[in-house]
């Protein structure tokens, strides 16, 4: 329970108190003794008063927990797999079930999210850093005292630069936020970004099939479940091959999914449904699709990463671009005899 006080003066999540209840019922504390005592020890007072409510009705009306968590707004994702645990005897196996698998979604978001969030610092900071360099390249001009310097074409530009760099980098700024806004937007439409986002969304479909699948599903009922979690193109997908499993071999089912799969995981998949061990295999698959996932994104990441100090690079040469030019006509009429 010492784990929920790391929770103090913020919101409490669902997988905390999940965590906190598969732990308790291992240790052969009843469902409604475990809710009273999380409650009791949660900073979120509003999540507290849902977990002692939800106690009471287990308690003293007899309701299951899947009925008190749907009652009380708790576990919503997820509460017909408990449903299904509980009546099957498995509920402390799918609860570490589904402990595992959202914790292995976090760890993929967070390493996505961070892939996304360091190369717009780098971009941020190299335009302050851009900023920074127009005082510079200010001095610079000052300093210069050569005559007839002012009528050169590159010191002209550069006190453009100088006199103008709010104005400037506002409107740089602006380009940059509309480009990234315009990329994210649009990113769905990219093959690369598609690709990761789909082996995403079924890694986690397929991780919870086998967990539906663990707990006494048919694939039919199985699919339908992951259907009811997802949206779009996906929902139909999943639907479609809920309704096909019921008239059909899911084996043969399974080839209509196909070319969302890697050959590998697909012929694995194959195997594990002849052998019987569909729930195995959809498990490791789904495991397998989100670190792929995972792996895709960094060479995507990697790829920005670079990209962001090219820009960075780019823009040192652009704006201090006046005075090296300035330099090299410099010495070359130096050379010639003649000094502006």
């Amino acid at each position: 329970m010492g784990n929920l006080s790391r929770y103090a003066g913020r919101k409490v999540r669902d997988i905390t108190i999940m965590k906190s209840l598969h732990l308790l019922m291992a240790a052969n504390i009843s469902i409604q003794e475990a809710l009273r005592r999380i409650a009791d020890k949660l900073p979120d007072s509003e999540m507290a008063g849902r977990l002692a409510v939800a106690s009471d009705m287990v308690s003293r009306e007899g309701r299951t927990l899947p009925e008190a968590m749907r009652e009380v707004g708790l576990f919503e994702k997820y509460v017909d797999l408990i449903e299904i645990g509980q009546q099957t005897g498995n509920l402390s196996t799918v609860l570490k079930e589904l402990i595992d698998m959202e914790e292995e979604l976090a760890a993929a978001k967070k390493k996505i999210l961070s892939g996304i969030v360091y190369p717009l610092v780098v971009t941020g900071v190299s335009i302050a850093v851009g900023y920074g360099l127009t005082f510079v390249l200010g001095n610079i001009l000052n300093a210069l005292k050569l005559p007839g310097i002012e009528k050169e074409l590159p010191y002209r530009v550069g006190k453009f630069i100088v006199d103008h760099r709010t104005i400037l980098f506002l409107l740089y700024f602006a380009g940059a936020g509309a480009s990234i806004a315009l990329i994210f937007r649009n990113a769905d439409r990219m093959p690369v970004i598609r690709n990761v986002y789909s082996s995403l969304v079924l890694g986690q479909a397929f991780k919870i099939v086998s967990l539906a699948l663990m707990s006494g599903l048919s694939p039919a009922s199985a699919f339908h479940r992951v259907a009811d979690l997802s949206r779009g193109a996906w929902m139909q997908i999943f639907h479609m091959v809920a309704e096909e499993s019921v008239s059909r071999s899911f084996s043969e089912v399974i080839d209509e999914i196909e070319e969302y799969l890697p050959f590998e995981s697909y012929l694995l998949l194959k195997v594990k449904i002849d052998t019987a061990n569909m729930s195995e295999g959809f498990a490791m698959i789904g495991t397998k699709m989100i670190d792929d996932a995972i792996s895709r994104f960094s060479v995507i990441g990697t790829f920005v990463n670079v990209l962001a100090f090219f820009f960075v690079a780019v823009q040192i040469v652009v704006i201090m671009s006046p005075v090296y030019t300035m330099l090299f006509t410099f010495m070359d009429r130096s050379a010639a005899g003649k000094i502006f």
